[in-house]
């Protein structure tokens, strides 16, 4: 089952990949680069309000886990979710009014447009509002999904709910109006059809004997979960304070045209984080059934052969993009300008987003042993750390300094963050992880890079060095995938003319 849910998290997040890399170029051609900050600003609205998750997607798709090993827990499992369900629901109307009585302020105050006109921003907010109090309830039945290892199920949802969305909006834009109005309804319509559909997918799921039982709305069912879920909204507060907080300053301090440039370059830094979030979920579950049992050893050998995956996943691949993000970008959206002004907080963001990529199998792992302790108190530092050294940067170097503020603020925390939690949950296995999903991958790959970019230097047109740099990007999987033993392990049980070599 951990290898068919990999798998369907895999072809979500490729999907996820894909969409981005279709869409983006797309909606930045047809509304502009300052229509498509606005666009930018809804993502940054829609990171900063997922603090009304409170925790409860997170600790749905744990009490799930937990419940399925249980034969006779099918109608705790139901008032589980009806309890959470009403509750977020609640939670999600309340913030909805707010940002559709709060958006002319938005307008007026936070934000610095130049062509737009203020009605039509205005309008577009409150749309985004109405978009988001449908998005945020449809990660509670993922979540749930998720837990109940029907992960085929969820990334199918997603996967629909992600190409209705994509094409209808460019559908709209291009036959209807291409303006950023006509892009929130587009948002709003999907939204609301994926929130009914996840819901009925995990409600069907639960009744899954054919025999339609309703659930209950139970105060006890706080009293069970409330510290593992408020815990759980801490690290969501800090993350989102951590995530969000280079492009609220952006949005602030610089104009919604470069606000599009930073969200455009964020697009292509999410590469590690889509890559290594879908291994790191399937395995949860697994994680979470280990711990319970005391199975130290299984934990401790899928632990590192999730962790070397992951690695030899995004280590070679993201640093391919940094080295190359100017070209992957003018590649990418065919505007040498939009390029010159991304390229450089790209290459900074991958490498921020690279570290804090390589502690997601990590940070699973605590999570599944019920600790939440330590990524709040890496988190609270990380804030401290970062936020008045983003403001700084963002002032005094522009989207560069944004970029350059993740990356010190991850180089800073990745050392003690793993110290930890290895002493915490697997004591001597610090040095292990370390050289086999770190240094082995990052070694390996990086003589293939630097031919790559050798060579790029001698290459004219741009889809001669398309091709060079997707080549240079194999090659250099393909070296850290045969030197990550793991994975050479793996390779050689499977493949016999490898077997033959290796025994």
């Amino acid at each position: 089952m951990i290898k068919r849910n990999i798998t369907a998290n895999i072809v979500g997040r490729a999907w996820g990949f894909i969409s981005v890399y279709l869409f983006v170029p797309l909606y930045l051609h047809m509304l502009g680069a300052e229509a498509y900050g606005l666009v930018g600003f809804y993502s940054t609205l829609l990171g900063v309000l997922a603090f009304a998750d409170m925790g409860f997607s997170a600790t749905l798709n744990r009490e799930m886990a937990r419940l399925s090993a249980s034969g006779n827990a099918a109608q705790e499992r139901r008032d589980l979710l009806r309890t959470y369900e009403l509750s977020y629901l609640a939670i999600c109307c309340v913030l909805a009014a707010a940002i559709v009585a709060g958006a002319p302020w938005i307008t007026a105050h936070w934000l610095q447009a130049s062509t737009l006109d203020a009605a039509q921003i205005t309008s577009a907010i409150r749309l985004m509002g109405i978009a988001i109090a449908f998005q945020l309830p449809s990660g509670l039945y993922i979540g749930g999904l998720m837990g109940l290892q029907q992960q085929v199920r969820a990334n199918s949802l997603q996967i629909a709910w992600s190409a209705y969305r994509g094409f209808g909006t460019l559908l709209v834009l291009w036959l209807w109006s291409p303006t950023i109005v006509s892009f929130a309804v587009c948002q709003v319509v999907a939204n609301a059809i994926y929130c009914i559909s996840a819901r009925h997918g995990l409600w069907r799921a639960l009744n899954a004997g054919g025999v339609r039982v309703a659930g209950f709305f139970r105060w006890q069912v706080f009293h069970g979960t409330w510290r593992y879920a408020s815990g759980m909204a801490g690290m969501a507060l800090l993350s989102i304070l951590l995530t969000q907080v280079d492009k609220l300053t952006v949005s602030k301090v610089l104009s919604l045209e470069m606000l599009g440039f930073y969200t455009l370059a964020g697009s292509l830094a999410a590469v590690p984080l889509m890559l290594a979030s879908p291994i790191a979920a399937a395995i949860f579950p697994r994680f979470t059934e280990l711990v319970a049992a005391a199975q130290h050893e299984q934990l401790l050998a899928l632990y590192h052969r999730t962790c070397q995956l992951v690695a030899v996943a995004i280590v070679p691949g993201a640093l391919a993009v940094a080295l190359f993000s100017r070209d992957v970008i003018y590649l990418w959206t065919g505007s040498p300008g939009t390029a010159d002004a991304a390229a450089l907080a790209a290459s900074l963001l991958l490498g921020g987003q690279l570290l804090q990529a390589l502690t997601v199998v990590p940070y699973y792992l605590a999570l599944a042993h019920g600790n939440i302790r330590l990524n709040l108190q890496i988190g609270i530092v990380s804030v401290v750390l970062v936020t008045p050294m983003m403001i700084y940067l963002v002032m005094h170097h522009g989207l560069a300094g944004a970029g350059l503020s993740w990356l010190i603020m991850n180089l800073c925390t990745l050392p003690p963050y793993m110290y930890f939690l290895h002493r915490n949950f697997l004591p001597g296995q610090l040095g292990r992880w370390f050289w086999r999903s770190l240094a082995v991958p990052v070694l390996a790959c990086l003589p293939c890079l630097a031919l790559g970019y050798g060579y790029l230097a001698t290459v004219d047109g741009r889809w001669l060095r398309l091709v060079l740099i997707a080549m240079t990007a194999l090659l250099a999987i393909a070296c850290s995938a045969l030197a990550a033993p793991e994975i050479r392990h793996a390779l050689a049980r499977r493949l016999p003319g490898m077997k033959a070599r290796h025994g």
